[in-house]
């Protein structure tokens, strides 16, 4: 049944007069009496009375009204949520964001933003690491990350969000604890706690490159995968780590926090996603992510 019958019988049901009906959908009278026949012909029941001065409904026409009506709407919401879809403005974007970065104030604001201004969009959250981000892109699981580079994959763009130093953390009672700052030298004799190269492979390349600048290979005694349980182990007496400046704000006591000079090491935070992906709720949450960035959005 074609949806253009739906429209002349409900119009002709509304008007009860066939030339009012036919000028109101613009077409010929005795072409509207034709569809209306046709449409009857289809169910196999008459809709309508009709005679020279009246058209009323028939009792299976008034409850055919009250579906025909219904599936018109239908359609009408269909086709206006899909052009929704189509503007970034419905469904569902899922995220990766590695542990640490959710603490931070410009990536909350980047969250923030984008549910004011696009309220019917869900974001759901994935903690993963910078390496899982990194397949769950190229699976399409998830369609933007916030992980830590260097990442080596053309197909893959990168948008720095924020940079943020890296500190020492030292267990209590350390020696170097007293100094306000240290070279990172100061630290080639002691264990170091550190994720798994297939976890935190951006801050481990780092810090082992400057470590080697520095004149030293970090003996690691110890590794864990989340940021808390390396810094329980530091907090233990495990060992040292160095970590993104934000773990100064996590709550975790026992440890001394210090800056670190000679060379001074930064870190960044980027958002990875799939060049080529044309998705529109992409398209729109990457305007969130510049507009907040540049102090545009708020």
């Amino acid at each position: 049944m074609e949806l253009r019958l739906l429209n002349y019988f409900v119009a002709l049901a509304e008007e009860l007069h066939f030339s009012r009906a036919a000028a109101r959908l613009n077409m010929a009278q005795p072409s509207l009496s034709q569809q209306i026949r046709h449409l009857e012909d289809e169910l196999g029941v008459a809709l309508l009375v009709r005679d020279k001065r009246n058209v009323a409904l028939t009792e299976p026409g008034r409850l055919f009204l009250a579906s025909a009506r219904e599936i018109l709407a239908q359609v009408d919401r269909s086709v206006l949520q899909v052009r929704r879809a189509n503007q970034g403005e419905v469904g569902q974007i899922d995220i990766g964001i590695v542990g640490s970065a959710i603490y931070e104030d410009t990536l909350l604001k980047v969250l923030s933003a984008h549910r004011k201004h696009h309220p019917e969009v869900a974001i759901v959250l994935h903690e993963m690491s910078t390496g899982e981000q990194l397949a769950a892109l190229r699976e399409g699981r998830i369609l933007i990350g916030f992980l830590r580079p260097p990442v080596k994959d053309s197909r893959i763009a990168l948008l720095t969000v924020f940079r943020e130093p890296l500190v020492a953390v030292l267990p209590p009672g350390h020696l170097l604890a007293a100094k306000e700052c240290l070279p990172l030298s100061a630290l080639a004799e002691d264990p170091f706690i550190m994720f798994p190269r297939n976890h935190g492979q951006g801050l481990l390349e780092l810090v082992l490159g400057a470590c080697a600048k520095a004149g030293f290979t970090p003996q690691i005694a110890q590794e864990a995968r989340e940021i808390h349980t390396i810094l329980g182990l530091v907090a233990a007496g495990f060992g040292v780590s160095i970590l993104p400046q934000i773990v100064c704000t996590m709550g975790q006591s026992g440890s001394t926090y210090r800056s670190i000079t000679r060379p001074n090491l930064f870190i960044e935070i980027a958002a990875a996603y799939l060049g080529r992906n044309p998705s529109p709720i992409l398209t729109e949450f990457l305007a969130t992510l510049r507009g907040t960035i540049s102090g545009s959005i708020h």
